[in-house]
């Protein structure tokens, strides 16, 4: 063997070891790196793991067909926003029998509003987990909870609404109640100076104001006060039928002073706050269960208020759908005569109604929203000024008085004079009721016999109140209706 044959033997020796120390090198790095990034990964430091399983998965055929690793790679991918990425890992995983797989998927088609495959599965989760030798009684509970509201969403998604948005602005969450240009025929809302950050509502009378306050649990609760002789009375709860440990804030009150919208962080809610509305009964004085708003109202994020301007045939709503963690949109759209569902059979194109992932799709063709929309904000369409008014009673669908000298009968006037007076001793009587209770509850066991009779008082007070304030309807219409 010649010397220059013997020197390119060493030297294709020496690059074969070369190569093959890193070889070595890289697989030894390698498998370090994947330990950290499941270390990681059980941490949920997502992020910070996912450079490790994305080059793993892309280094070798063979670990491109590792489940675990796509499990893990899809997971990372999800969880770090990359949604529609994580998708084609994560299905081979589950096609693989990977457990958490499922778990991951419908996360992922929660968010991706795809409802019915979400549940499915989540269903696919819940059977893996009870057939495990040792079942997880907390994981298979919280799993349910999850498919149950993946059916939920499912329902109110095929119920949602055809609304047309005509506007939305993107506001400080702070500033929230600037977000509404509330026609004065419909009241204010407002902060309040007492209770910063809170958002306050006061009716068109000026005479009723509706806020939440925390308990002593720290939980938000529907509040309201009236005004009696220029002063406030003391906050009374407004005590839904269902007490839940949830949030309830952001209330608003038709112009009827029955119906109340709000939202809530319980009751079923899908994501956050969910809008709800409850409406007041007079003859029990208590309010319905609430009713969950559908969709687009609601969303998998936090929707807030929601307020009607009857007075322009518009409503507003604010969410943090789509938001910086400090940002709200707050939407503008038409009210319609009645609940309208989208017909609507492609699933896609459903969800995006839902998402609200465009305003323009909303509208119809030939409807010239700019001239409605300038309209609402030059605040056009007033019958009556505020200073004008002295009360609101609705005689029927299509006449509301504003003052006494609307009254064309004298006989209904002079009982609306008298439904008036009943009005105010119920408020002074309800007033005094309060006092005597909380008295009660501080230990004055001697007042227990006075709020029994005061009670009885109130309740014949109120049902006279309703027979007049019928009288008066009916006596009125009479006039009315005469050729």
């Amino acid at each position: 063997m010649n010397q220059k044959n013997s020197i390119d033997n060493y030297l294709r020796m020496k690059w074969m070891i070369t190569v093959l120390t890193l070889y070595l090198y890289v697989v030894a790095g390698q498998a370090q790196t994947l330990e950290e990034a499941r270390k990681l990964y059980l941490e949920g430091q997502f992020q910070k793991a996912l450079p490790a399983f994305e080059k793993a998965i892309e280094s070798s055929a063979k670990n491109a067909k590792n489940a675990s690793y796509n499990q893990w790679y899809g997971n990372c991918l999800l969880e770090t926003g990359r949604l529609e990425e994580s998708e084609k890992y994560l299905r081979f995983a589950a096609s693989k029998s990977i457990q958490e797989a499922f778990h991951s998927l419908g996360k992922l088609y929660f968010l991706q509003y795809r409802f019915e495959e979400s549940a499915e599965a989540y269903e696919s989760y819940l059977e893996l987990l009870k057939d495990n030798k040792k079942p997880d009684a907390k994981g298979i509970a919280h799993s349910q909870e999850l498919l149950d509201l993946s059916k939920r969403a499912a329902r109110m998604m095929s119920r949602c609404e055809a609304v047309q948005i005509i506007d939305s602005v993107v506001i400080d969450k702070d500033d929230l109640a600037a977000g509404y240009l509330l026609n004065e025929e419909m009241g204010s809302i407002r902060t309040m100076p007492e209770l910063p950050g809170t958002i306050l509502y006061e009716n068109q009378l000026n005479n009723r104001r509706y806020y939440a306050k925390t308990d002593k649990n720290g939980k938000f609760k529907l509040c309201m006060q009236t005004k009696l002789m220029g002063n406030w009375s003391d906050e009374k709860l407004l005590e839904l039928p269902i007490d839940t440990i949830s949030d309830d804030n952001y209330p608003y009150v038709l112009s009827d002073g029955v119906t109340v919208y709000f939202a809530s962080t319980g009751y079923g809610s899908i994501g956050g706050y969910d809008l709800f509305v409850t409406r007041y009964n007079m003859n029990s004085d208590t309010y319905l269960n609430p009713e969950q708003l559908g969709m687009p109202f609601n969303s998998l994020y936090n929707d807030y208020m929601l307020v009607v301007d009857e007075s322009n045939g518009i409503g507003y709503f604010a969410t943090d759908r789509f938001q910086q963690p400090d940002k709200i949109t707050v939407y503008t759209y038409i009210l319609n005569d009645e609940i309208q569902t989208l017909d609507e059979k492609n699933q896609t194109t459903l969800a995006n109604r839902a998402k609200i992932t465009s305003i323009r799709d909303t509208w119809k063709s030939g409807v010239d929203y700019g001239e409605m929309l300038a309209k609402m904000k030059a605040g056009a369409g007033n019958e009556k000024k505020s200073s004008d008014k002295e009360f609101e009673f609705v005689v029927n669908d299509n006449t509301i008085y504003y003052t006494i000298h609307d009254f064309k009968n004298e006989s209904a006037k002079q009982l609306f004079v008298q439904s008036e007076k009943l009005r105010q001793s119920i408020d002074e009587l309800e007033r005094q009721l309060d006092d005597m209770r909380q008295d009660y509850v501080r230990g004055n066991k001697s007042k227990a016999q006075t709020i029994l009779s005061y009670e009885a008082k109130l309740n014949e007070l109120k049902e006279e109140y309703r027979a007049t304030v019928i009288k008066v309807r009916n006596t009125e219409i009479r006039q009315i209706i005469q050729p």
